[in-house]
């Protein structure tokens, strides 16, 4: 692969095992603190409150700056939160909202920046291969970070923990460095009527492009309920570890996320093995649906054994679902629209899994994990049953 895909791919390495340690670090300690399924879906939806407001600005903004200084710039600005975080850490619990809300608004400038500017540094002939990497190592970096920070932390302290985040995010600053300048097309206004026009203008334009273009829009649309039900699953994991399996939160990374990432990994690979083969995307999409909806039915029955045997295909299905939309999104969009399009769907997803975070959480709490598992492996079923009766018609000419 190319040496500037290298450099992408570490920032991306180093930044997913970072939020993947802090993702933990901060969900177990808002957990043991309030034992409250609730308060940790507050936690995500603290996540998503600098979407709603700086969602779409972030992904006008990408296409119309350089992409590197805007990895290099949230990059290093993220390095500092943390960095602070650890003089600040002990004054209350509630100080790691803050620190949620502000790494989120930076992430909507770093996400749409990453995901516009990998079809920049590799050729479209190997981007499904450059997209099967990406999600690769973002499984291996959840093996890593969220399946075994609780191991970290009881090495190096919950402090000592922070420290290693920012030094890893300091490296990915120093990675994205070396990457060239991957300027904007069209030229950013200098008078300042002007730009805030250009940034309204751009983002209008991505939600306009989007909107029209039916080959764009359902491929979004399958990611979307994809990624908010991730989001739903990784909020309730406390719960899941103690219900399910029995066993406190610090296992809840060696028993459901390490399978899960495994699934995942090998689910990269494969997805890769069969668009290399020429398989249609939409037949690797239904399969990986079936899947998924099995092994969440397996999981209501699970145990020490057979339950991370049902997350291995889980974490499977959902990257069948994501490889081939993603990639068929970067293959599609117009280098001048990336950003506003990837920059819209993160919006989209984090505003949308508001109410299902809150609602999970509330269901959790007074009805049980395996209520709310039974209900998502139903809608699973019933979006499987809607792609084989209706779905041709939609993908025909796009998967």
């Amino acid at each position: 692969m190319p040496k500037n895909f290298i450099l992408l791919w570490t920032s991306q390495i180093l930044s997913q095992v970072t939020i993947q340690i802090m993702n933990f670090l901060l969900l177990a300690r808002i957990y043991q603190t309030t034992q409250s399924a609730i308060a940790t879906s507050l936690l995500w939806v603290s996540y998503a409150l600098p979407t709603i407001f700086f969602g779409p600005i972030g992904a006008g903004v990408v296409d119309m700056v350089s992409r590197r200084k805007t990895l290099m710039i949230t990059n290093l600005l993220q390095s500092l939160i943390i960095f602070l975080y650890i003089f600040t850490h002990n004054y209350s619990v509630f100080l790691l909202f803050v620190v949620v809300v502000i790494y989120s608004f930076l992430n909507q400038f770093y996400v749409p920046a990453e995901m516009a500017a990998l079809p920049s540094v590799v050729s479209q002939k190997h981007l499904p291969k450059a997209n099967s990497l990406f999600f690769l190592t973002q499984q291996l970096s959840l093996i890593f970070g969220f399946g075994l920070a609780g191991l970290i932390e009881k090495l190096l302290t919950f402090k000592g923990t922070l420290i290693f985040c920012s030094i890893l995010l300091f490296i990915a600053f120093l990675s994205v460095f070396f990457l060239p300048k991957l300027k904007p097309r069209n030229k950013t206004p200098q008078n300042i009527e002007n730009l805030i026009k250009k940034l309204f203008d751009n983002i209008l334009e991505g939600y306009r492009y989007i909107k029209g273009n039916r080959t764009i829009l359902f491929p979004l649309g399958l990611l979307f309920i994809i990624q908010v039900s991730l989001s739903i699953v990784t909020a309730n994991l406390p719960s899941i570890a103690q219900e399910i399996f029995h066993v406190s939160i610090s296992y809840a990374g060696v028993l459901v996320v390490v399978p899960a990432g495994i699934g995942a990994a090998i689910g990269s690979y494969l997805v890769h093995k069969l668009i290399s083969k020429k398989w249609r995307k939409k037949k690797i999409i239904d399969i990986s649906l079936f899947i998924l909806a099995l092994s969440t039915i397996l999981l209501l029955f699970g145990s020490l054994i057979f339950g991370p045997i049902a997350i291995i295909f889980i974490g499977l299905g959902f990257v069948g679902i994501n490889i081939p939309t993603l990639t068929f999104l970067q293959e599609n969009t117009p280098d001048s629209l990336r950003g506003r399009v990837f920059g819209n769907l993160w919006f989209f997803i984090t505003v949308a899994s508001i109410f299902p975070l809150i609602f999970s959480g509330a269901i959790t709490e007074f009805l049980g994990v395996k209520t709310l598992l039974t209900m998502m492996s139903v809608g699973v079923i019933l979006i499987l049953a809607y792609s084989r009766t209706h779905g041709q018609k939609l993908v025909e000419e796009v998967l």
